[in-house]
């Protein structure tokens, strides 16, 4: 029997999301605890029982950009399986409209109360770090988010918020973040994460989610993975994507020439990535940077 059914697949395509409970079979989910156990000595006892100490270095950052974090390939094999697993390939696979897949992204998440993880984050869609140029609608450029807890979410152990895409209509999605004052709609049809260990979020790129803020001292253990189609440079956490959050990168790539984007993997004028709507996208997110040989390439070309 499928973990990803027909059900979950129907409410990836109306809402942007999906959430798998028990997506990790027994013997999964206790494999790869116990491989957390070694990579992260006190994390998983602590997040199943907060009266224990916090773990030694409990404060220290666990972001992917971070020298510290813990990226793939991990030590053992249960991680690293789950990292490939048939399922995520395939959904992903599918998303992508039967593209050839990379896996751009596998770390290991973890947060406490007081940790620097712990922020009542805003509204905001991934795509800011993961593409060098905006995810358009279209199958062949779908990268595919998954993140996977180790330990039970409730209420109080700061749950995944996501908003259903029903909810921002728009064609041009920028801006990627927006404060609850600007768009109160997004916060006030959140619907929080809470599930059991071994649970399964599925996004993408183009939804809107965040991370909400502890509500008790306790700790919260999950495995961030991403599939992105392998043809296009321009895709992928691991590479320059995962500066183009920056505003001194975006002033880079604004004032750069296309053939200094292109060595970077930027799309290049005349590329099929450009369309009506991707061009409107990255004018969107690059306010100042000059449009005109993309659109004449675009011009030529149709």
């Amino acid at each position: 029997m499928r973990r990803i059914a027909k059900h979950h697949i129907e409410h990836y395509h109306e809402h942007g999301y999906a959430i798998v409970e028990g997506f990790l079979n027994a013997d999964e989910l206790s494999g790869a605890r116990g491989e957390l156990r070694d990579i992260l000595p006190g994390w998983v006892e602590y997040c199943d029982d907060p009266t224990r100490p916090k773990p030694p270095d409990w404060d220290r950052s666990g972001g992917p950009g971070n020298v510290f974090g813990h990226r793939f390939p991990f030590p053992g094999t249960f991680l690293n399986a789950i990292t490939m697993h048939p399922e995520l390939v395939e959904f992903a696979h599918r998303a992508a409209g039967g593209s050839e897949l990379f896996c751009e992204q596998s770390h290991l998440h973890f947060k406490c109360k007081g940790h620097p993880a712990d922020q009542d984050q805003v509204m905001h869609c991934d795509y800011g770090n993961h593409t060098l140029a905006y995810p358009p609608n279209l199958p062949a450029y779908w990268q595919t988010a998954y993140l996977l807890y180790y330990t039970d979410v409730t209420e109080a152990h700061a749950p995944t918020a996501v908003c259903s895409r029903q909810h921002y209509p728009e064609r041009i999605l920028w801006p990627a973040r927006y404060q609850r004052e600007r768009r109160p709609e997004l916060y006030d049809n959140e619907h929080r994460i809470v599930v059991p260990a071994g649970s399964l979020f599925i996004y993408s790129m183009r939804t809107f989610h965040r991370g909400t803020p502890f509500h008790a001292d306790v700790g919260r253990l999950g495995q961030f993975i991403t599939y992105a189609p392998a043809a296009w440079r321009w895709l992928g956490i691991v590479g320059w994507s995962a500066y183009a959050i920056k505003r001194e990168f975006r002033d880079w790539i604004e004032q750069a020439t296309p053939a200094q984007r292109e060595m970077l993997g930027f799309p290049p004028p005349g590329h099929s990535y450009w369309t009506a709507e991707t061009l409107d996208g990255v004018s969107a997110r690059y306010r100042n940077m000059d449009m005109t040989p993309y659109r004449d390439a675009c011009s030529r070309d149709g």
